[in-house]
Parts: C-alpha cells; sequence; structure tokens
C-alpha cells in the first residue's frame, strides 16, 4: 500500500464526494466545538463549506496551531 499523502491546510476531506477537496482562504473559517474530553473542554476546527455536493467540512487540528490559524482565517459567524 502507498504512503498516505499529508493534507495541506486548505484540503479537506469531504465525506459524500470522496475525495479530497481544495477550499479557498476566504472560504475557510475557525470553529471551537464544545467537547466535555478534550482539555479545556474545546475541540479546535477548520470549518469549510464543498460547493460540488453541498456539504460542510470540518477538519479538527492540534491545540497547538489553533490560535495561529484562528488569527489567520478568523472565527465563523
Amino acid at each position: 500500500m502507498p504512503a498516505k499523502k499529508k493534507m495541506t491546510e486548505r484540503q479537506f476531506y469531504c465525506v459524500a464526494c470522496r475525495k479530497r477537496v481544495m477550499i479557498p482562504a476566504d472560504d475557510i473559517c475557525f470553529k471551537n466545538y464544545k467537547n466535555s474530553n478534550m482539555p479545556n473542554g474545546k475541540s479546535p476546527a477548520l470549518v469549510a463549506y464543498c460547493e460540488k455536493c453541498d456539504c460542510n467540512l470540518t477538519k479538527f487540528v492540534k491545540h497547538s496551531k489553533a490560535t495561529s490559524l484562528k488569527n489567520k482565517y478568523g472565527t465563523c459567524r
């Protein structure tokens, strides 16, 4: 089996399309999901939208990268 390539920051996996989707930086936002099992009760994630299949995309990120991604993409409305 060939080695899997890491996804870039702007790449998301669309479950409906079953493939990787490249999202423009303007369409990505940062969100903290509430989760009591995680440190600080939060799960940081990048959120986007797949225009091909009309579904929301979520990619969870490390806590260490959360503040820099929040500053880069801004929070969701």
